[in-house]
């Protein structure tokens, strides 16, 4: 990943980029759903496709399992 160097307040720094997660997901807390996307061939190989929509208490143990298998899952908003 390529560093980029930028000026902020007049303060010049070097800053690279937030790292791409293999898994992002959504909670829809109205209709009791998590939606789950995959970022990366590694994400999208662990939810079985592109997308995913399950409830958020299967979701819970799947970012669980998705985490131990060493996956980054962060929350998307």
């Amino acid at each position: 990943m390529k560093w980029t160097q930028y000026a902020r307040f007049g303060i010049e720094e070097d800053a690279m980029p937030e790292a791409l997660s293999d898994i992002d997901y959504t909670v829809d807390v109205g209709r009791h759903e998590t939606m789950l996307r995959a970022n990366t061939p590694k994400g999208e190989e662990f939810l079985g496709g592109a997308d995913l929509t399950m409830s958020n208490e299967e979701a819970h143990t799947f970012i669980q399992d998705a985490r131990a298998a060493g996956l980054t899952v962060k929350s998307f908003f």
